[in-house]
């Protein structure tokens, strides 16, 4: 049996008691005040319960079907935040009070009640489970802004830690980019000016993280796209561009830097292979990671050189090209990095060719 009366933005309060006549006096007495539901049957009150939206659940205690006491035990089980009240005909003190004591239940109150009375107790327990609430939503919220708040110190703790890093990086670099510089000084105007353009290129990339979008892409459709950028320089010095890259070979990057760092290690391989020469570049996977290997034939790279080819600013201007400014392995090991990827070279020597390798997430 159910009955409801249905007030709007008022608590919800579900009574339970076997005795009708009961229920038809409570109703009549809360209807006015409270959304009331009513139920002689305490599993159909549960079931109820377990539907809709309820602040407070009155039961008797004594009913054939079940305890009001272990109605409203299962009831907390399911749902902490409702304040349950018993209503007690017989002397089952002990029993309620243990119920009190382990939190399922608000109040109880012996019959017959007076009105006042159990009004007064309503509204002290759904006081109590209103401040229950807003105390459990203020803690959700408090959690929520403990947790934005140690991300976000995270996040600046990063950002100061890279910046350190980078201020440290060129404070070490300054002797070195001041005798690079001197090194410049006898140089033919243009070439100023193209050293200029080049270090404001350099410093513009390196001065704070580039920011990447990384996508899926397919590793030989850039190559392919690098190639295609270059025929004209190829062409110009009779060096063949050589790919042998699987097509369902894929990789996780940011395709404006991922085509910035192949044409320039491409062109690379370009401007030091022999007229005649050969430039191979070829892919493989392993522990989902991506490796390209570009392979040129010409000058080689000495062992204590290596090091420095992805350094700006380290190689002595005697072992960098003529016309170059050795900027653009160190601008594609920045690049790499801000794709969580790799860049080195390999070389036996001089006059023995260099291989630059590229490690990249697969996709």
């Amino acid at each position: 049996m159910v009955e409801t009366v249905d007030v709007r933005k008022k608590a919800s309060i579900v009574i339970v008691d076997d005795e009708l006549s009961i229920l038809k006096e409570l109703r009549i007495l809360l209807g006015r005040m409270y959304k009331v539901s009513v139920f002689a049957n305490p599993v159909e009150a549960e079931a109820f319960v377990d539907e809709h939206h309820v602040d407070m659940v009155i039961s008797d205690e004594m009913m054939p079907e079940m305890r009001g006491s272990e109605l409203l035990a299962r009831i907390h089980r399911k749902h902490p935040e409702i304040c349950n009240i018993v209503l007690s005909g017989q002397a089952e003190k002990d029993d309620i009070v243990r119920a009190v004591n382990e939190g399922h239940i608000f109040s109880f109150l012996y019959k017959p009640t007076e009105r006042q009375q159990l009004i007064n107790v309503i509204e002290k327990g759904l006081e109590n489970q209103h401040m229950k609430r807003v105390l459990a939503e203020q803690n959700i919220r408090l959690r929520e802004y403990s947790e934005n708040l140690e991300k976000m110190v995270a996040e600046k703790t990063a950002e100061l830690v890279k910046a350190h890093a980078r201020l440290n990086a060129l404070d070490a670099d300054k002797m070195s980019f001041l005798l690079y510089l001197s090194e410049e000084l006898d140089s033919p105007l243009d070439r100023i000016q193209n050293l200029a353009d080049a270090l404001l290129s350099y410093f513009a990339c390196t001065a704070a993280e580039p920011r990447v979008d990384i996508i899926r892409l397919s590793l030989r459709d850039s190559v392919e796209d690098a190639v295609r950028a270059l025929a004209d320089s190829a062409r110009a010095r009779a060096v063949v561009l050589s790919v042998d890259i699987d097509p369902e070979l894929f990789v996780l990057a940011d395709r404006k830097l991922l085509a910035l760092v192949l044409t320039r290690v491409m062109d690379n391989g370009l401007v030091y292979s022999p007229e005649g020469g050969r430039v191979v570049i070829s892919a493989g996977s392993a522990e989902n990671r991506v490796q390209l290997r570009v392979t040129d034939d010409g000058c080689g790279i000495e062992q204590e050189d290596i090091h420095k080819v992805f350094k700006a600013f380290q190689l002595e201007r005697a072992r960098r090209h003529p016309h170059g400014f050795g900027l653009n392995m160190p601008l594609a090991r920045v690049m790499m990095e801000a794709m969580d990827g790799t860049i080195r070279a390999e070389s036996d020597g001089r006059g023995r060719g260099t291989t630059f390798v590229l490690e990249l997430p697969g996709a």
